[in-house]
């Protein structure tokens, strides 16, 4: 069983490496995306709320601690079922932390090509 994270940064083309080594090795391919879409679905959780609470922090008078934190949980849960299964290439902001305790895991973090 491999698992493979791509942290993606802006135009650092994680996307692309993802996608490429999926296709060469035969694994399937998972993004941040997906698992955002498919979370928001298992859970009953607006995907816009969801993204919101995960990519903005609230003012502090606004905040409720346990409510990000069971986002990510339901993220992590949604990634974990998916690699349970075998091989996966997870391409995404933050997969190598959601995956920290699994020890066969590769994670990358392709670095923007320089002209």
């Amino acid at each position: 069983m491999a698992i493979i994270t791509i942290s993606r940064g802006s135009f650092a083309g994680g996307r692309s490496v993802a996608e490429r080594l999926a296709q060469r090795l035969g694994h399937p391919s998972l993004s941040r995306e997906d698992v955002l879409l498919q979370a928001a679905r298992q859970y009953g959780i607006s995907e816009t709320e969801l993204t919101r609470a995960l990519n903005e922090s609230p003012p502090f008078w606004q905040q409720v601690p346990g409510k990000r934190l069971a986002y990510v949980k339901c993220l992590t849960a949604v990634l974990l079922e998916h690699a349970s299964t075998g091989n996966l290439i997870y391409h995404g902001h933050v997969g190598h932390l959601l995956l920290a305790n699994i020890p066969h895991v590769i994670r990358i973090r392709p670095s923007m090509a320089r002209s």
